[in-house]
């Protein structure tokens, strides 16, 4: 735990920072009270100790202002007034503890101890989880009596962990609770104790207390009746599907050991020992997905001892036996469900996971005592889809968070003259609700600003004045980035074994896993069901990965497509083939669920936000008319090769013009983002949604005919009929129409141009008919 101690006695200071230091606490001194003002304003403290009689500004007034600037964390009094009316002064200044110098040092721990406990969501004495204690008085931490020996961070970590056993704490968190401010490591340090405080507690046969939470940092684990469901269903199938693969992972084993066998009869020939060395190399590959990881490594010495035999090297031969016979030792033990996965880390609480979807209607809470402001976002929002709730003081706002937790907030930085309130709640934003995006919105432009705002995480930093709308595009802007959208995965790779360990692995977090054995298949499974991402291994029959990454790469429709690759090659010239082939990720087998699932929702993530910015009409939200080009043209071909039909429609908002003459371009633009947002509902993930300038839009339906296309067409024209847009100053709000037109591949066009002509033809005949519906060219009436 970290604690500030701010005393003018620099030789009584740094005796209790040595005492203190031997009791595992990490101090910091300050040497007069403005000093330990700046202190408690930069750094995160678990616990001060304020002498009272300070130069520049005194213990009990800067306890005051501490509490004034809502610090909740204890403090205590060290002074040599004993008067009962200083006692009082410094607890009603909020003062949780006031001690009397000369003070002995057993009894100034036992009070620092006793106010930790009571601020630690455990107020007992001794610190439990599970089986696993922690005692502050003696710093003992045993399990099942067992005691650990752990270094002083180690310990350090533990306790931090054990006092607040809800709470995810960041990386930099961690170091500003654990470490001083003119000692402080790198993130990678971090790592290295949470690494090696996992290793103490597996070492005594405990279970792993340490949990990782994806993109926010470390927790304690839930205990294990209350295993989460994700990595409980990942256990079950990974179990399940170990026991459909059992067998025929025995037999390639076998082949293993038949050449062994044949070797050292000199009898073996070159196909098979080749066959040999290809199954030892599928054993190293996927036996690690089903928690075999020592296993795996036995069958990664098999494949390289195997490759070694073309050299007629006999001294291999006992060493191949004998990693053989322990490899089949490993296979054949019982193993429990448990057993089923093995790794570093657990991530089952992940903050950017598709499974963790915002509802139709997300909650902004607006945390601003503009009420003019307020008032004017919520009007724009009622054409969005998304919930607004408004708190005009920072004790609403965290009422409010206490009733409903948002899903994003807007906050203002600056209250009633009060210029830290806004501040101070961001801070307790980013430690109790990190996940929870924060968009600051203030008249507060300094450079220091940006930088606090950027450390304590906040998402967005937005200048007043700023137009209500312009407001709502940044917000959806962030919601859109932390709560990605479903994704599809296409691996290929020539062993059942590792896809069906990969589907299991990726099942749960919503990822949804097409897979392919025969690489010769693989551009007709492109077409046909585009991924957002693709794995390949390197070595498969026919054709191998790097071919296959290359011959995407020389696509200008799939060159953007995110490549991962699995292999159980480690040297440097492979991995080199595979970067300059175009890879975008390499793991080594065997691969564990947690590095699999980071990994693709990493590069997910990344390459989601720049085609986001190169391929989606930034006002409507659908695609743009590049991106859609290229998508049509695929569905063309898709349509040609399965003989399909696919319908285009052209639409048209109606009077558009003289919405904007009437209205203004303003009103002009929420009509067409609404538009744009309706059509996104109406319409299937699956057909191309675009808008190609104007109020012109594009859509194109694989597998419908026209009579179909122009069925979905009408249910869309009802919606865009109902829907009103209020008029700031005018009783009747705005209602608009559109009309549209549609053409079939192949009976209309055999090409895009051909199409789209066919349909702006039937688009000038629904405007002539009077507009709003959907119509055919006259050729086909």
């Amino acid at each position: 735990m970290r604690l500030l101690l701010v005393e003018d006695d620099e030789l009584l200071a740094q005796d209790l920072r040595t005492a203190l230091s031997e009791q595992n606490y990490v101090v910091d001194i300050a040497n007069d009270g403005e000093e330990g003002w700046d202190y408690a304003q930069s750094f995160t403290y678990d616990l001060m100790l304020l002498d009272v009689s300070l130069p520049k500004l005194d213990g009990i007034d800067l306890c005051r202002r501490l509490r004034n600037e809502r610090y909740n964390n204890p403090i205590l009094l060290l002074t040599a007034k004993d008067a009962s009316e200083h006692k009082v002064m410094g607890l009603d200044a909020g003062a949780d503890d006031y001690v009397v110098k000369p003070c002995t040092i057993p009894e100034l721990f036992a009070r620092i101890r006793a106010l930790l406990r009571r601020r630690s969501d455990s107020g007992a004495p001794i610190l439990c989880w599970g089986e696993l204690q922690l005692e502050p008085s003696s710093r003992e931490v045993t399990y099942r009596d067992k005691s650990l020996n752990l270094s002083p961070t180690e310990y350090r970590l533990l306790e931090l962990f054990m006092r607040n056993p809800k709470r995810v704490f960041s990386k930099s968190a961690i170091l500003e609770h654990l470490w001083s401010f003119d000692d402080p490591p790198n993130e990678d340090t971090i790592r290295a104790h949470i690494k090696g405080l996992r290793r103490r507690i597996k070492a005594a046969k405990a279970e792993d207390v340490i949990e990782t939470v994806y993109g926010v940092g470390y927790r304690l684990k839930p205990l294990p009746e209350h295993k989460p469901q994700k990595q409980e269903q990942t256990l079950a199938a990974v179990a399940q599907a170990w026991e459909r693969f059992k067998k025929p992972t025995l037999e390639r084993l076998g082949a293993v050991e038949d050449a062994i066998a044949a070797w050292k009869g000199e009898t073996l020939t070159e196909d098979a020992r080749a066959l040999a060395e290809q199954q030892a190399h599928k054993l190293a590959g996927s036996l690690g997905m089903y928690g075999f990881t020592e296993a795996s490594h036995f069958a990664r010495d098999l494949e390289l001892g195997l490759e070694k035999l073309k050299e007629r090297d006999r001294t291999q031969v006992s060493d191949l036996q004998t990693l053989a016979t322990r490899l089949r030792q490993e296979l054949e033990q019982p193993r429990n469900e448990s057993q089923s996965l093995e790794g570093e880390v657990t991530q089952t609480s992940i903050a950017l996971h598709p499974g963790n979807r915002l509802e139709s209607s997300p909650l902004l809470l607006v945390v601003d005592d503009d009420r003019v402001l307020t008032k004017a976002i919520q009007s724009e929002a009622s054409h969005r889809n998304l919930r607004i709730k408004v708190a005009d003081t920072i004790a609403h706002a965290r009422m409010a968070i206490e009733r409903e937790v948002p899903n994003i907030i807007l906050l203002d930085l600056t209250f009633s003259n009060e210029s830290s309130e806004g501040i101070s709640l961001l801070k307790e934003l980013k430690e109790h609700h990190p996940t929870i995006p924060v968009l600051v919105f203030t008249l507060r432009d300094g450079f220091s600003d940006r930088v606090n705002v950027a450390r304590l995480g906040g998402k967005a930093f937005l200048v007043k004045p700023m137009k209500p709308a312009q407001i709502l595009e940044a917000v959806a802007d962030v919601l859109k980035y932390s709560c990605p959208p479903e994704a599809t995965v296409l691996a290929v790779d020539d062993d059942p074994m590792l896809l069906s360990g990969l589907e299991q692995f990726l099942a749960p977090w919503g990822v949804k896993l097409q897979t392919l054995e025969d690489p010769r298949e693989f551009w007709e499974t492109l077409e046909a069901s585009p991924p957002d991402l693709l794995i390949l291994d390197v070595d498969m029959p026919h054709i191998n990965g790097i071919e296959l990454c290359k011959v995407v790469r020389n696509d200008s429709t799939w060159h953007q497509l995110p490549i991962l690759f699995l292999s159980a090659k480690r040297d440097r010239e492979t991995v080199h083939r595979i970067y300059e082939a175009g890879a975008d990720d390499y793991i080594s087998k065997p691969v564990t669920e947690p590095e699999l699932v980071t990994r693709i929702f990493n590069r997910l993530e990344r390459t989601r936000l720049l085609r986001s910015l190169a391929e989606t009409d930034p006002l409507t939200g659908v695609a743009n008319r590049s991106r859609a080009e290229r998508e049509l043209d695929r569905y063309l071909r898709l349509a040609q090769r399965y003989d399909r039909p696919l319908c285009l429609a052209l639409l048209d908002l109606d009077g558009f013009k003289a919405i904007n003459d009437r209205y203004g371009h303003s009103t002009g633009d929420r009509v067409l983002q609404r538009i744009g947002q309706l059509l996104r509902m109406t319409f299937k993930s699956e057909d191309i949604v675009s808008r190609w300038g104007g109020a012109e839009f594009v859509i194109g339906m694989y597998g419908f005919d026209r009579n179909e296309g122009i069925q979905r067409l009408e249910e869309l024209l009802e919606i865009v009929r109902n829907e009103v847009f209020p008029i700031a100053g005018q009783e009747k709000p705005l209602q608009v129409t559109i009309s549209a037109g549609v053409a079939e591949y192949p009976k209309q066009g055999s090409d895009l141009q051909a199409l789209y002509q066919t349909a702006d033809a039937a688009l000038t005949r629904a405007k002539i008919q009077g507009r709003d519906r959907a119509a055919l060219s006259f050729e086909d009436s």
